[in-house]
């Protein structure tokens, strides 16, 4: 006979109540074997439709051995839960009643669990009235009043949970208290929260529903069911826009390669330059060489063409000019290549210019460093404070007042939930401050409805959620011990027959949660296209450099133009005096004049009748007339 676990072993014949057991069972028509000869399917001949659970072994288990003994423990020398004696640990058992007799049973001891009995899970459950108190916290518990005039709940935990009592057999039934935590837990607890726990332990209530974060002090007062969802914390901070100015286009074009890339762009385009006007002036004899002058020169063009070559993107050397022209080609044609398909890479997006928001801090680093308060939860303020050493924290009552104390100036950032910020954004929070400043219930110092503490006007989109996730905390009910398993079970299949998300998903549930009304930031992207904005900064560039051009192209014709005046000036002179004026005379060296240009135009209009005085009439105009004319 197989009596399997040591710690609960099954009955055998030297087991006091061994024939009074046989007996009681033959009594019940069965055979008197029937869970007394160890580990046995003994179902298995009557299995109908529950085939495969009712094919597990089990036994009579001799309850003299079963329970743990702690007083035997300690005298072999073990510990409770250790394999030093039998009486040290035990395992699940289940009582049975005959007809003069009450035994107990065991799947475990014989290595397999009582799945045979479908209503297991429901035995503490099933049929049974839950007293529970509801504390409204939206979009997930609500309240409203139902066409007959009485207050009713529900929301997306709330839906779950009644779901969930639906699972036992018979289904279990709640009995709604009025009111939330008692007074006399709410004496002992900052938190109505912590104090609803602390009612379910002292067995005031089954359990509590709410919006409940599991913590390691609430769990040492209750049993909690599974979690239902996380609560995910961001830290929170001042919104400080980045205004778009003529520089931010400016520098938009230049954004692909930091300082040091466009220096060593720099360097090697120059340098390139240098080494091609060397070889210039090497291959050019010594006759054809112009001096210093010509070699200035010939440096400016050179780097004039290596530039244009690498804004063009393409190399205009002449590679027919030997072995050494082809490899500088090539050396310039790569670098070109590489260089411009990195730019162009990563142009596009950072083209794009918008009006951006950041924060004053974008980190608990940045808070831990500028020695700034951060405003937390009181009930995480323990956990938070052990994971930020160095942090200051002010303590939020509840977390929805966050808001408030961050506004009134007591901190400057705040930690606080996913559900917290999208109804900040939404301006629930701000609407809940105001009802409580308008009814009297707290001072505008205090709800801070109207302005902050630097008289702007509230606005709780100017609080923007920065960096990453800080922490994630469980949410879940307290429920009292005798309701634990059955209720971990429920919630456990609820959850995994996707029940939770539907409840969510259901058309009030899913009207409740909140939609941002902020809208102070652009949501642009690559893939919107580029505008005329974000050509700006190029565009003027392009401007600065082709206007600088004009400039360069008025300067030489004011040049030319007064040179011809000059060479106008000189014939003028010459058909009124009749002879070569002196070059003195006019200002200008022979040798200069002998280097003019000659213009093509029409000779000189005779004078066909002289003027009283040549002093009344200036020559320039005359010439003028006269081409004029022309």
């Amino acid at each position: 006979m197989s009596r399997l676990a040591p710690e609960c072993p099954c009955i055998d014949n030297s087991s006091a109540v061994y024939e009074q057991l046989r007996n009681e069972v033959e009594a019940r028509g069965l055979p008197a074997d029937y869970g007394t000869q160890g580990c046995k399917a003994y179902d298995a001949a009557s299995c109908g439709d529950n085939a495969r659970d009712c094919a597990s072994q089990w036994c009579y288990v001799d309850m003299t051995l079963c329970p743990l003994n702690a007083d035997l423990c300690e005298a072999e020398g073990g510990l409770r839960g250790s394999d030093s004696s039998p009486h040290c640990r035990s395992r699940p058992h289940d009582i049975t009643a005959l007809l003069n007799l009450s035994v107990y049973f065991s799947f475990e001891t014989c290595g397999f669990v009582n799945l045979y009995d479908v209503k297991r899970h429901s035995a503490s459950a099933g049929g049974y009235q839950l007293r529970a108190v509801v504390d409204p916290f939206p979009p997930w518990v609500l309240e409203r009043n139902s066409t007959l005039g009485v207050l009713e709940y529900y929301g997306t935990s709330f839906d779950f949970f009644q779901e969930a009592l639906n699972l036992f057999e018979p289904p279990a039934a709640l009995q709604l208290l009025p009111g939330w935590a008692t007074q006399k837990s709410r004496q002992l607890f900052r938190s109505s929260y912590t104090a609803c726990v602390h009612d379910v332990a002292v067995g005031s209530f089954d359990v509590c529903i709410a919006d409940l974060w599991l913590t390691p002090a609430r769990h040492r007062l209750a049993s909690f069911m599974p979690p239902i969802r996380q609560d995910l914390f961001y830290l929170v901070v001042p919104r400080k826009f980045e205004e778009v100015t003529l520089m931010s286009y400016l520098q938009r074009p230049f954004l692909p390669f930091t300082i040091d890339a466009w220096m060593g762009v720099f360097a090697f385009l120059c340098g390139m330059s240098v080494v091609l006007w060397v070889v210039k002036i090497w291959e050019t004899p010594s006759s054809d060489r112009g001096g210093c002058k010509w070699s200035l020169e010939e440096f400016g063009v050179f780097l004039f063409g290596i530039w244009h070559d690498f804004l063009l993107g393409q190399s205009s050397h002449d590679v027919e000019r030997g072995p050494t022209h082809k490899l500088f080609s090539l050396g310039f044609s790569f670098f070109i290549l590489v260089t411009l398909a990195s730019y162009t890479a990563s142009l596009a997006s950072m083209l794009v210019v918008q009006r951006e928001a950041s924060g004053e801090i974008n980190s608990m680093a940045d808070a831990e460093k500028a020695g700034i308060a951060v405003c937390a939860p009181a009930v995480l303020s323990e956990t938070f404070s052990s994971l930020y050493t160095q942090a200051t924290f002010q303590d939020c009552e509840g977390i929805e007042d966050c808001p408030r104390l961050l506004h009134a100036g007591r901190c400057g950032a705040m930690i606080a939930s996913l559900d917290v910020i999208d109804s900040m954004h939404a301006g629930k929070i701000k609407q809940q401050d105001c009802d409580a400043v308008n009814s009297g219930a707290i001072s505008e110092e205090v709800g801070r409805c109207s302005t902050n503490h630097l008289g702007q006007p509230r606005d709780d989109c100017d609080l923007l959620r920065v960096g990453d996730l800080i922490w994630s905390v469980p949410l879940s009910f307290p429920i009292s011990d005798r309701l634990a398993h059955s209720m971990s079970w429920a919630v456990t299949r609820a959850l995994s027959d996707g029940m939770f998300e539907a409840a969510k998903e259901s058309g009030p549930n899913k009207a409740a949660f909140p939609v941002t009304q902020c809208t102070h930031t652009e949501d642009r992207s690559e893939t919107d296209g580029l505008n005329l904005a974000d050509l700006t900064g190029t565009i003027f560039i392009s401007v600065f450099f082709v206007s600088f051009g004009l400039v360069c192209f008025v300067i030489e014709v004011m040049r030319r133009d007064g040179r011809r005046g000059i060479e106008l000036v000189r014939r003028s002179t010459q058909s009124l005096i009749g002879h070569e004026p002196e070059a003195v005379a006019i200002g200008c060296d022979a040798e200069e004049e002998t280097q003019l240009a000659p213009e093509p135009g029409p000779d000189p209009a005779p004078i066909v009748e002289p003027r009283e005085s040549t002093s009344q009439a200036s020559p320039f105009v005359e010439v003028a007339d006269t081409r004029v004319g022309i």
